[in-house]
């Protein structure tokens, strides 16, 4: 066993076993690498990550790999979920030599952890067009040995490239015309009309892109933008990503008509569709996203949810070391499970034949080809219950198989955003459930990722990790203004979500007061601070803060705040108006920051309650401020304080008078 056997991250407790002499990040491996002065191989990836199993299998398991990589290099295991800031780094270097990236990430470095070469798989023999595995290794360490002062010009190129990389996309002219117009044109552009969603194969949610969308189409009234939303999400939920039998979405499909799933299951994932989900149902009622929130959540809660609170970070791919299956099934095992004439309803239903409608002969991934009245004659409410027992069946069944592995992080971030999803799934139900789960869950983070003053990243088998990251903040902000929002209490906003974007202020900025740090300069021992922009399957740290001032701005009447969200957004005009898609949660405060501003402000005995019935709406910008006392701290609020019921409606900085029932503030919004 080498030192990963002390680790906790089951990504780094994977490899513990292999001949390889590990070493986890930290200044121990890297204290080596300079006394020694050798060269480190840092091999970055995820507890799910199917290709990382695979390159474990044929390199980092065979004793003469080993040999070679332990003789030659200092070798570091990474998991990625741990920590971001080192993975960026070397991500940065990865796309900045072979214009992608992905994982397994392996990233040659100088001994003072500058990188030199990065790439992601390789395979044991040359295949892929690529070369092997030991092949690069030797290569990289004769380099080392015998022609160094080239490997330390690459790395001083490197770092450079990395280090302007921010620059080069706040410096990303804007389009002619620019705007919100320009923006919107941009994103359409990439929707695939067919078969939903963005992009071909493969193809991922993009939940923050069919969230701009959605947000445009309300306020500026194009019906078609709110369609494409609702369009692709009935897409997935009708196609192969969705787990039609447990719940859940799997990361992406492979195919572009959302029929055959990489497996594996992210917390971050859910917790992003199911606030899409949610906001979803408050525009466009239908039946099929309450089945999915509910399901959701209900597989959300069976299987992901961790003993002492929170919910784990991902299921893998793989079970008994093969990708899906877990999740497949044959035409014969449904004929065995359930009634002839229910088996073969099922098997229409989802896509189930004898042949199999997947790679493997007779396999089968559960879809829906079609809705109830095409795939048979049975009244629907008949069929629909039919379906409804068989898929019971069905579950039970398959939770006797063998289970994918998981990985039970418990991650500030996806967590904090799991929270957020299920505030807007309260207010698409107004079923108590969801808010219950969500102020249990941010309760159990701040019992678990907070001590001595401190929030951690992450927790695993009851130790913590490193010190939070902007995402971290970022994502908890975010969580404690929703929650603040669908409670009417306003601590939540006003104590905690200020008190962490204060401290971001305070300790991620730059000199130029324009992004965040991921994390604060003075704490990392990497060769360059990075800054995210992306907005990937993830909003990035510093998109979500823009959005996280914009609002404490407008609730607080702080200029400070407000003033900062609309400089990030004017240096990131250009990048958000030309690559909306890459910048959709950028693109949601710009396109806010050029709306009218609109407050509902509902005061006097009952206000809390008057103001949960304009929960169910979902008016993009609105910002709904209630309290049953009088509170002269938030200029929102000041002498605004009457006993009897009151609804303030104002617009663009103007209030008008004053109403006294709900029907009466409606119709002046509206």
């Amino acid at each position: 066993m080498n030192r990963l056997q002390y680790e906790t991250s089951p990504y780094l407790l994977q490899h513990a076993g292999n001949p390889v002499d590990w070493y986890p990040w930290g200044d121990e491996a890297l204290e080596r690498a300079r006394r020694e002065d050798k060269p480190i191989l840092v091999s970055i990836g995820y507890s799910t990550c199917h290709w990382c199993h695979v390159m474990e299998r044929e390199s980092f398991e065979v004793e003469a790999t080993a040999r070679v990589m332990n003789e030659h290099f200092v070798c570091i295991k990474v998991d990625r979920e741990e920590r971001p800031d080192v993975d960026q780094v070397y991500m940065d270097a990865c796309q900045a030599i072979t214009g992608g990236g992905g994982w397994p990430l392996n990233a040659f470095l100088l001994p003072d952890a500058r990188p030199f070469y990065a790439g992601t798989y390789y395979p044991p023999e040359r295949k892929y067009n690529r070369p092997s595995w030991t092949e690069l290794l030797l290569h990289f360490a004769k380099l080392f040995r015998e022609d160094r002062g080239s490997l330390e010009e690459q790395a001083s190129n490197l770092i450079q490239n990395i280090s302007s990389g921010g620059d080069r996309l706040l410096g990303i002219e804007r389009e002619d015309g620019g705007g919100v117009t320009a923006m919107m044109e941009n994103l359409r552009k990439n929707y695939d009309g067919a078969r939903g969603g963005f992009g071909g194969a493969p193809k991922f949610p993009m939940s923050q892109a069919l969230e701009l969308l959605l947000a445009n189409g309300i306020l500026s009234g194009n019906n078609n933008d709110v369609y494409q939303a609702g369009h692709a999400m009935r897409a997935m939920l009708a196609g192969g990503i969705y787990d039609q039998i447990g719940g859940g979405f799997s990361r992406y499909t492979v195919d572009a008509h959302w029929r055959v799933p990489h497996f594996e299951k992210m917390l971050y994932d859910n917790a992003l569709l199911l606030r899409l989900l949610g906001k979803l149902q408050l525009v466009t009622p239908d039946p099929r996203y309450l089945q999915a929130i509910e399901e959701t959540t209900d597989w959300l809660e069976r299987e992901m949810s961790l003993s002492d609170g929170g919910y784990r970070a991902a299921l893998d791919a793989d079970s008994e070391g093969v990708e899906g299956k877990y999740y497949v099934w044959q035409y014969d095992e449904l004929r065995s499970l359930l009634p002839p004439e229910d088996a073969e309803l099922v098997a229409d239903f989802y896509g189930i034949t004898p042949a199999g409608n997947w790679e493997e002969e007779r396999t089968n991934i559960p879809y829906r080809p079609g809705p109830l009245p095409v795939v048979t004659d049975l009244p629907v409410d008949v069929a629909t219950a039919k379906i409804a027992n068989a898929r019971r069946i069905l579950a039970d069944a398959r939770r006797m198989r063998i289970p994918p592995g998981a990985d039970d992080k418990l991650i500030l971030q996806w967590n904090a955003l799991l929270v957020s999803g299920w505030t807007w799934c309260y207010r698409a139900t107004r079923d108590d459930r969801y808010l219950t789960l969500a102020t249990a869950l941010y309760r159990s983070l701040g019992e678990q990722l907070h001590n001595e003053g401190r929030w951690y990243r992450n927790r695993t088998s009851g130790k913590l990790g490193a010190p939070a990251f902007l995402d971290d903040y970022a994502a908890l902000a975010t969580a404690a203004l929703d929650l603040s929002e669908v409670t009417f209490e306003l601590d939540y906003a006003l104590r905690d979500a200020r008190a962490l974007v204060d401290l971001v202020l305070d300790n991620f900025s730059d000199d130029a007061d324009r992004m965040f740090y991921l994390r604060p300069p003075t704490e990392s021992e990497l060769p360059v601070v990075t800054k995210d922009y992306y907005d990937n399957a993830l909003p990035s740290g510093n998109s979500q803060m823009a959005h996280n001032l914009y609002r404490l701005g407008r609730l607080t009447g702080e200029e400070r705040y407000e003033r900062r969200a609309a400089k990030m957004i004017g240096d990131m005009a250009g990048a958000i108006e030309r690559y909306p898609t890459s910048f959709a949660g950028w693109g949601l405060t710009a396109l806010l920051l050029n709306t009218d501003t609109r407050e509902l402000v509902i005061t006097g005995s009952g206000a809390r309650d008057a103001a949960r019935e304009f929960l169910s709406d979902y008016r993009p910008g609105l910002l709904i401020v209630a309290s049953g006392a009088p509170r002269e701290d938030l200029p929102l609020l000041a002498n605004r304080y009457l006993t009897e019921l009151r609804y303030f409606v104002c617009e663009n900085q103007t209030c008008r008078v004053p109403v006294d029932n709900s029907d009466a503030a409606r119709q002046l919004l509206n």
